[in-house]
């Protein structure tokens, strides 16, 4: 299994030293990979927490030049209600800045207010996905020629592109999203699943009608969840001392998991940092032993 760390980037405490801060130490301490958070324009009724939040892609960008060879990830972007050319543009060109860095998780979010503030269509969001998710595809391709695409909701004809991904076919591209059309979508039309919180037997039953298709090519089952060390486990959370972490995380790898990012539910940078430094010496060790000999 492989290990993300999902940025303070949001919440009322969030601060550009923070964010970076906590990248640098994720990177130092051997994490695959650090994480962005995405929203736009949330009306007051949905803004809790992510009323104050660092712009995902600009920001990503931003870790591009401040980290080496962590990768940089966004969990996740809210597809249908950006225009996908122009998300092509800006993820293609943070891959070749980054040098070959960048994941990608787009879902097709939940606040019909958000897209009413951005002139979106929130009802049809889930055809647009389908739609713009191979629009990234025929953009990211490569190729000297030009590309055209011609569908119900995008269009363009003999696009120059460039430069393309340093990532052949593009970055990484997961379907964010914990109900059975995401992870057809995923498997029809991306490379992996992104849920949200699942426990070991959600995850099992999730993946239990899909594994032929899954097995048929690479496909990453990741999931972001929060993660807190506490003397007991707490509901919704990966939770508890490092044995009962570890449990948990087996448990889910046992049910088909491949890749988790989590977050750290604290204010405090120096308790983020701590959290950190004691998941990769005191979990990181009983997942992954042959690379901590």
């Amino acid at each position: 299994m492989k290990f993300g760390v999902v940025l303070p980037s949001y919440g009322p405490k969030a601060g550009r030293l923070g964010i970076l801060d906590t990248a640098i130490a994720a990177e130092q301490l051997g994490f695959e990979s650090v994480w962005l958070t995405d929203h736009l324009a949330l009306s007051l009724p949905d803004a809790d927490p992510f009323g104050h939040l660092f712009e995902s892609i600009t920001t990503l960008a931003y870790l591009a030049g401040s980290t080496s060879k962590v990768q940089l990830g966004i969990s996740s972007l809210v597809l249908p209600q950006r225009n996908p050319v122009e998300v092509a543009k800006q993820i293609a060109t943070a891959d070749v800045l980054s040098g070959g860095r960048v994941i990608l998780a787009a879902g097709i979010g939940w606040s019909e207010g958000e897209y009413r503030n951005l002139g979106s269509s929130f009802h049809d969001r889930g055809e647009r996905m389908d739609e713009a998710l191979k629009v990234l595809r025929t953009l990211w391709r490569g190729g000297s020629a030009p590309l055209s695409f011609q569908g119900k909701y995008y269009a363009f004809d003999q696009v120059v592109f460039s430069p393309v991904t340093v990532q052949l076919g593009g970055p990484p591209l997961w379907v964010a999203g914990n109900s059975p059309a995401t992870l057809r979508r995923g498997i029809l039309l991306a490379d992996g699943w992104h849920a949200d919180s699942l426990s070991a037997a959600d995850l099992t039953e999730m993946l239990s009608g899909a594994r032929s298709m899954i097995a048929l090519r690479p496909f990453t089952v990741s999931m972001r969840a929060q993660l807190s060390f506490h003397s007991a486990a707490q509901p919704d959370t990966i939770s508890g001392d490092a044995e009962q972490i570890i449990r948990q995380l087996q448990d889910l790898g046992d049910a088909g998991l491949d890749y988790l990012i989590f977050s750290i539910p604290t204010e405090s940078q120096a308790e983020r940092e701590r959290a950190l430094k004691k998941f990769a010496q005191e979990v990181l060790p009983a997942l992954r032993p042959a690379r901590h000999r």
